[in-house]
């Protein structure tokens, strides 16, 4: 009987975590046919695999009620893009994207094994604003380039945070990626 209730505890404590946080993943596999200079034919796969997390918050107005009304959160969206373009069946690049907004404006961070490289698309022209690069003890990240040199990290809300010198008011700044919200 103890076994029971320390099992039946154990399951409602499991479900009140994932309760807590919306996940959806999709996965979608493009596949092409190519051929080599030898003339043997083989397949190329890309493969991108989005996942957007919400996490889900009750009204702090409603704190002391038993039914309270759930409050709007960002959808924090992730894509992981995955290609094969050679003859053995493993993916030989992975890219990981993340979405963030900046004064209106959606800005792409592309992380690889590398770096990061902070884009966005202005007449559909894709620049890159900035390239980070994760310091050693991955708390926090290099950034340089033409809109921002400083140092970046998330915040609790998972936002994205730099903070650099300004030139001009010779004064520190920060500047905070939103999580895009869908």
């Amino acid at each position: 009987m103890k076994n029971l209730i320390i099992g039946l505890l154990s399951i409602g404590t499991v479900m009140s975590i994932n309760a807590q946080t919306e996940i959806m993943k999709t996965s979608e596999v493009k596949k092409t046919q190519k051929v080599t200079n030898q003339g043997v034919s083989y397949n190329t796969k890309v493969k991108v695999i989005t996942k957007k997390t919400k996490e889900k918050k009750l009204d702090p107005n409603q704190k002391h009620l038993l039914n309270q009304n759930l409050v709007g959160t960002p959808v924090t969206v992730e894509k992981t893009i995955m290609i094969d373009n050679d003859l053995d069946p493993l993916y030989d690049t992975k890219t990981k994207v993340k979405y963030f907004k900046y004064k209106g404006v959606k800005y792409d961070f592309l992380f690889n094994e590398e770096n990061v490289l902070i884009t966005y698309t202005l007449n559909d022209k894709t620049i890159t604003s900035a390239r980070m690069v994760k310091s050693v003890n991955n708390n926090f990240y290099f950034v340089e380039g033409k809109d921002f040199n400083g140092v970046g990290y998330y915040n609790k809300e998972g936002d994205f945070v730099i903070e650099y010198n300004n030139n001009i008011s010779n004064k520190s700044e920060q500047v905070v990626f939103e999580t895009h919200k869908m």
